[in-house]
Protein backbone atom coordinates (compact mmCIF):
# COMPACT_ATOMS: atom_id res chain seq x y z
CA UNK A 1 0.00 0.00 0.00
CA UNK A 2 1.41 3.23 -0.83
CA UNK A 3 1.90 5.51 2.45
CA UNK A 4 -0.09 8.90 1.97
CA UNK A 5 2.67 11.44 1.61
CA UNK A 6 3.50 9.78 -1.71
CA UNK A 7 0.20 10.97 -3.32
CA UNK A 8 1.16 14.41 -4.26
CA UNK A 9 4.39 13.03 -5.92
CA UNK A 10 1.90 10.20 -7.91
CA UNK A 11 -0.83 12.94 -8.64
CA UNK A 12 1.77 15.57 -9.89
CA UNK A 13 3.58 13.37 -12.39
CA UNK A 14 0.07 11.78 -13.82
CA UNK A 15 -0.12 16.11 -14.51
CA UNK A 16 -2.35 17.15 -11.75
CA UNK A 17 -5.77 16.78 -10.96
CA UNK A 18 -7.85 15.47 -13.53
CA UNK A 19 -11.50 16.65 -11.44
CA UNK A 20 -11.90 20.83 -11.46
CA UNK A 21 -13.51 22.41 -8.76
CA UNK A 22 -17.41 22.36 -10.06
CA UNK A 23 -16.49 18.72 -9.73
CA UNK A 24 -15.48 18.18 -5.80
CA UNK A 25 -18.56 20.30 -5.21
CA UNK A 26 -20.77 17.87 -7.05
CA UNK A 27 -19.03 14.72 -4.91
CA UNK A 28 -19.71 16.62 -1.38
CA UNK A 29 -23.35 17.44 -2.26
CA UNK A 30 -23.85 13.72 -3.52
CA UNK A 31 -22.26 12.71 -0.12
CA UNK A 32 -24.93 14.70 2.07
CA UNK A 33 -27.68 13.49 -0.17
CA UNK A 34 -26.62 9.50 0.32
CA UNK A 35 -26.09 10.31 4.01
CA UNK A 36 -29.57 12.03 4.23
CA UNK A 37 -31.11 8.85 2.47
CA UNK A 38 -29.10 6.71 4.95
CA UNK A 39 -30.54 8.66 7.79
CA UNK A 40 -34.23 8.22 6.38
CA UNK A 41 -33.43 4.74 6.05
CA UNK A 42 -32.15 4.32 9.13
CA UNK A 43 -29.03 2.66 7.11
CA UNK A 44 -25.84 2.77 9.30
CA UNK A 45 -23.89 1.68 5.53
CA UNK A 46 -25.48 4.08 3.71
CA UNK A 47 -24.71 6.84 6.28
CA UNK A 48 -21.39 5.77 5.88
CA UNK A 49 -21.03 5.78 2.40
CA UNK A 50 -22.57 9.28 2.58
CA UNK A 51 -19.84 10.34 4.94
CA UNK A 52 -17.21 8.79 3.13
CA UNK A 53 -18.08 10.36 -0.01
CA UNK A 54 -17.58 13.71 1.98
CA UNK A 55 -14.14 13.01 2.97
CA UNK A 56 -12.96 12.22 -0.35
CA UNK A 57 -14.55 15.40 -2.05
CA UNK A 58 -12.38 17.28 0.93
CA UNK A 59 -9.22 15.14 0.43
CA UNK A 60 -9.40 15.69 -3.41
CA UNK A 61 -9.75 19.26 -3.00
CA UNK A 62 -7.18 20.02 -0.43
CA UNK A 63 -4.15 17.81 -2.83
CA UNK A 64 -5.56 19.48 -5.64
CA UNK A 65 -5.17 23.04 -4.14
CA UNK A 66 -1.69 21.93 -2.77
CA UNK A 67 -0.63 20.90 -6.47
CA UNK A 68 -1.91 23.95 -8.00
CA UNK A 69 -0.16 26.29 -5.45
CA UNK A 70 2.81 24.05 -4.94
CA UNK A 71 6.07 25.96 -5.50
CA UNK A 72 4.59 29.28 -6.21
CA UNK A 73 5.41 32.17 -3.47
CA UNK A 74 2.98 34.82 -4.37
CA UNK A 75 -0.46 35.14 -3.25
CA UNK A 76 -3.18 34.08 -5.59
CA UNK A 77 -6.04 36.48 -4.12
CA UNK A 78 -6.05 39.85 -6.64
CA UNK A 79 -4.37 42.56 -4.63
CA UNK A 80 -6.92 44.74 -3.48
CA UNK A 81 -8.97 41.68 -2.25
CA UNK A 82 -9.04 42.02 1.73
CA UNK A 83 -5.98 40.63 3.46
CA UNK A 84 -4.63 40.50 -0.14
CA UNK A 85 -0.86 41.85 -0.02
Amino acid sequence: MLPPAAMPAILAQAGGPVLGPDWVLAIMALGVLVALAGHVARSRFVVAVGVGLIFLATAMMLVGAFLDYRGDGSDPRPRDAPGGF
